[in-house]
């Protein structure tokens, strides 16, 4: 919001968010109305998130939750479990974060 300000903006764009290349919206598994909120949770309610912003949003979003899975699931494996326990996930975020 702080860069759309100061370029007398009102819209977040995807370059907003550190984005250059957005991805097509029908290959996403996140709806994209959530990220809309979630977008908005930190910033005034005058500025509004352009579609090409939740787009990349979304994506950052399911790049990350599929980077958190795959080290969760290499963790249960190695523990020789075939379920993700939030433990997995714990262990996760305080090696690699």
């Amino acid at each position: 919001a702080d860069r759309a300000g100061s370029d007398g903006r009102k819209t977040l764009m995807a370059a907003d968010f550190g984005v250059e290349q957005v991805v097509e919206r029908s290959s996403l598994e996140l709806p994209i109305a959530p990220i809309d909120r979630i977008a908005r949770l930190h910033i005034d309610d005058r500025y509004r998130v352009a579609m090409d912003a939740r787009i990349a949003l979304a994506d950052i979003l399911e790049d990350y939750a599929d980077n958190v899975a795959s080290a969760a699931a290499t963790l249960a494996r190695h523990a020789d479990r075939r379920t993700i326990q939030a433990d997995d996930i714990e262990t996760y975020f305080a090696l690699f974060e």
